[in-house]
This record gives structure tokens, C-alpha cells and sequence, in this order.
């Protein structure tokens, strides 16, 4: 895998995207590469957000120039509906994001409790609204380590 962001991170490559911001911490957002920008010799990428608009009176999406870091491929999809089990590290797909969290209980009808711990939340979730948390690591997918905590 080449350590040059522009080969993994073209124009129009869908990406996802994380915030530093306030309230948007602990999230990935679906978008689009719109090009690299050098911004004082550092390699930056402009991307359009899909679901996050410029401004709430509007219905243009969000562009914004971020440092590569911020930015990973879209993760594999998964193969048909998945069970997940109690202490999984999942992502849920809320406000518009996907959002970082655990199993905290399995419930009936295939649903899901999720805590958050970037918001201290516990909320509940379908199965199809999760997905099995993976981390974007020297260029591979990979799901999480069983921590020994």
C-alpha cells in the first residue's frame, strides 16, 4: 500500500469522514473526495459530506478541507443480516453517522442496545442499523482486539 494519499483518496472516491468537532466526536460521516489542496506545504483533501448539510437552511452538503488522517475508505460491507453479541464493538447508524459504541444487551425481534461511550448514551438499534466496528490500520480493515481490560 502506497503511504501517498492521493492514490487511496482520489477525486470522487467515497470516504468516510471524522470530526474533531464538538458533538461529532466518536463518529464517521459518508462523503466524497472532491480534490488535494496544499494549504502551507501540508497535504490536505477537500471532501463533500453526503449527509451533513452547509447550513441547517440549506440542502447543500458540507465541503470541507481536512487533513488525510481524518479520512478512511468506505469499511466491507457485510454479508447478509448478523447477530452481534453482548460486549461486540459495533458502529450504529445514527444522526446521520456511524457512531462507535458496544452491545450492551441483545434484545428480542433482532434488536440491540448500544452504549456510546464518546456520549455516554445507551440507545437501541436494529440490526440492520449496525455494523461490526473495524479500524482503518496501515491501509487494511481490522476488526477490534479483544482487550483484556
Amino acid at each position: 500500500m502506497s503511504d501517498d494519499p492521493n492514490s487511496v483518496f482520489k477525486p470522487g472516491t467515497e470516504v468516510e469522514i471524522s470530526s474533531d468537532d464538538n458533538g461529532f466526536r466518536g463518529a464517521w460521516y459518508t462523503g466524497t473526495v472532491i480534490k488535494p489542496v496544499i494549504r502551507n506545504g501540508k497535504q490536505l483533501i477537500q471532501v463533500e459530506y453526503k449527509t451533513l448539510m452547509a447550513d441547517e437552511s440549506t440542502t447543500k452538503p458540507l465541503r470541507e478541507t481536512l487533513n488525510v488522517v481524518q479520512l478512511r475508505p468506505l469499511p466491507p460491507r457485510e454479508k447478509g443480516e448478523r447477530d452481534f453479541k453482548f460486549s461486540e464493538e459495533v458502529d450504529a447508524y445514527y444522526n446521520d453517522g456511524w457512531w462507535e459504541g458496544v452491545i450492551t444487551g441483545v434484545l428480542q425481534a433482532n434488536r440491540y442496545s448500544v452504549f456510546f461511550r464518546a456520549t455516554r448514551e445507551q440507545l437501541e438499534f436494529s440490526a440492520t442499523e449496525l455494523r461490526l466496528h473495524r479500524e482503518w490500520f496501515y491501509g487494511n480493515w481490522v476488526p477490534p482486539s479483544k482487550n483484556l481490560r
